[in-house]
């Protein structure tokens, strides 16, 4: 980024900030407060352990030195401007979740897909901690990020003075973090009737959902767990019949994959592997004689190799749960009572749920999350993010589901200017979706809407020409 890009865009930064009264977060005057600014980019160098005393400093900083980036601490101190974080004595911290389109499985095509999938991870967490955490709607402010997500502040006294462990058991909670199968249920019990020549087990207590034991109609995972369970089955028995059987399939198959032998010898599992490629119809038992193995080892191998035929499997269970969804009281007794079959495809079921339920706050074996670090800087709201040049737009939770970011944190104008894109041009900096516009650029000159402009600006892929 050159002088003559920086000198452009702290310009129209500036304009911004001089055109709007930008809304202060809680209690100001008790976080510290960082910046980044134009001069030092790209070179990334926070400026922190700043303090405000009023309002009026406050707006008169953010419009005198024009930031590229404006941060402020979730934390509360009793001296917010002091050098060290040790003497500016904690006193507490907003409860805050930062949602990352990096932190996502889910492969994507543009920018806008992406925000799209951030935005209903956002939305599942929001219900978690309306539902599952009791929180109100008047505690809870979302923002957009400016870039690639979403961030939640809880401002409730409840979470303030919670530690970093305490913190990190949330994030644990909505990862679905230790969450198993022998936590979650409590075990059928069976009794063995003796019948004079022969023993007779009868069951006397169905596997149930553990929390419907504590409150009717269940609460937490557990009820989640019994409402995706309907849902599935109910789902799945009004598919197309082969389209049905090609899901169980799949998910048969990620449950037998999450339960297969890991430590088979190489030389075992190439064996196994020769053989059934020489003769697709062989069945295991047949591997396993000639190779005196158990046919459960042959088994794993073939699963994890993808060379297990689920087929004949996955239509007997797509019958079982077809059945289940002609059968209101069988459904019932999932909803209400939180009573689960035995069969090993609920426990597939169960393992869906968790993956497609759980939060994903971030890489829980590198990077801390947000959340468990009570003294994390983050951006203001209605500030302007210097990677983007879109506004950290604050929403209210009624706001937030017809939210349009592209749209809606678009900041500047329309009118065009001259920018020089920079090769070489990365695929995903050739296209500009924004405003409803789809804005194509080349390496070069290129004459585009200020918006887009400054959106390639701030990624670095442009100056102003």
């Amino acid at each position: 980024m050159n002088f003559r890009t920086k000198s452009y865009l702290r310009k129209r930064f500036g304009d911004y900030y001089n055109s709007i009264e930008p809304p202060l977060p809680h209690d100001f005057k008790r976080r510290e407060w960082g910046f980044i600014f134009f001069d030092e980019l790209p070179e990334v160098v926070m400026r922190r352990h700043k303090a405000f005393s009023s309002e009026g400093e406050a707006i008169e900083y953010l419009r005198g030195m024009v930031p590229a980036h404006v941060y402020h601490s979730a934390a509360y101190y009793r001296f917010p401007g002091a050098g060290t974080m040790k003497e500016k004595k904690w006193e507490g911290a907003d409860l805050i979740f930062d949602l990352d389109a990096d932190h996502l499985p889910q492969k994507v095509r543009s920018y806008a897909e992406m925000l799209a999938n951030v935005k209903a991870e956002t939305g599942k967490l929001l219900d978690f901690l309306l539902e599952d955490f009791g929180f109100d709607e008047e505690s809870i402010r979302v923002a957009f990020s400016g870039g690639r997500g979403y961030h939640i502040h809880v401002h409730d006294k409840r979470v303030q003075t919670l530690e970093s462990a305490q913190r990190r058991e949330i994030v644990d909670y909505l990862s679905g973090t230790g969450l198993t199968l022998d936590f979650l249920f409590i075990p059928a019990k069976h009794t063995v009737q003796d019948t004079g020549k022969f023993k007779k087990p009868e069951l006397e207590s169905s596997r149930k959902i553990s929390s419907f034991d504590d409150v009717p109609g269940g609460f937490g995972w557990g009820k989640r767990i019994s409402r995706y369970i309907i849902q599935y089955i109910t789902d799945i028995s009004t598919k197309d019949e082969q389209d049905a059987i090609n899901e169980i399939m799949d998910l048969i198959r990620n449950h037998k994959l999450s339960r297969v032998n890991t430590e088979i010898p190489d030389d075992v599992e190439k064996k196994i592997i020769q053989i059934k490629n020489e003769n697709r119809k062989i069945s295991s038992q047949k591997i396993s004689n000639e190779l005196r193995i158990s046919s459960g080892l042959v088994r794993d191998v073939l699963i994890k190799n993808d060379l297990w035929d689920f087929k004949a499997e996955a239509k007997s269970k797509l019958n079982n749960l077809k059945d289940i969804a002609q059968n209101p009281e069988a459904l019932d007794m999932i909803g209400h009572k939180g009573i689960i079959g035995d069969s090993y495809i609920f426990d597939a079921i169960v393992q869906k749920a968790i993956a497609d339920n759980s939060i994903n706050l971030g890489s829980a074996h590198t990077d801390e999350p947000v959340t468990a670090d009570i003294r994390r800087l983050i951006r203001m709201p209605s500030s302007l993010h210097g990677g983007s040049g879109m506004r950290v737009v604050p929403l209210s939770l009624s706001e937030f589901k017809t939210f349009e970011p592209l749209s809606d944190a678009v900041v500047f104008s329309e009118k065009e200017i001259q920018i020089e894109v920079i090769p070489p041009l990365k695929p995903q900096n050739a296209l500009v979706e924004m405003k409803g516009k789809s804005i194509k650029v080349v390496e070069g000159i290129n004459t585009v809407p200020e918006y887009a402009g400054i959106y390639l600006m701030c990624r670095g892929a442009a100056e102003y020409a």
